[in-house]
């Protein structure tokens, strides 16, 4: 009978766990929220980060990313990625990028259609 994987069990890392890439630490530096843009800033000395913050930067290069939209393209935990993204902050190798401003939504009809559509549903 086959060993059972577990939830932690990544195949492409074969037995690898979140705290070994994250060298042990589960909680993030920084109060990073899940919709966090980062694009590439001008990194010096990345000799020293791993394949996983490597694969993230990249990603970044191409458009930038949210938090959760990195997690989800790398199969990793939110918390992992988060930790990874300390790291590469601290190493200017992402900044955090403020979303462009949106303009004010004049129209309110949507959001009371919104509204009385979870009203009903209640």
């Amino acid at each position: 009978m086959a060993p059972r994987r577990s939830a932690w069990h990544d195949s492409a890392l074969d037995d690898v766990r979140p705290y070994t890439i994250t060298a042990g630490r589960t909680r993030p530096k920084y109060a990073l929220q899940l919709t966090s843009l980062l694009s590439p800033g001008p990194a010096t000395g990345l000799a020293d980060i791993g394949p996983e913050a490597e694969a993230m930067r990249l990603l970044c290069l191409i458009s930038p990313r949210s938090i959760v939209e990195l997690a989800g393209l790398r199969s990793q935990l939110v918390q992992v990625t988060k930790v990874l993204v300390c790291d590469l902050l601290d190493l200017g190798a992402l900044v955090l990028t403020a979303p462009a401003d949106i303009a004010p939504h004049e129209d309110t009809h949507l959001l009371e259609a919104v509204v009385a559509g979870l009203r009903r549903l209640v």
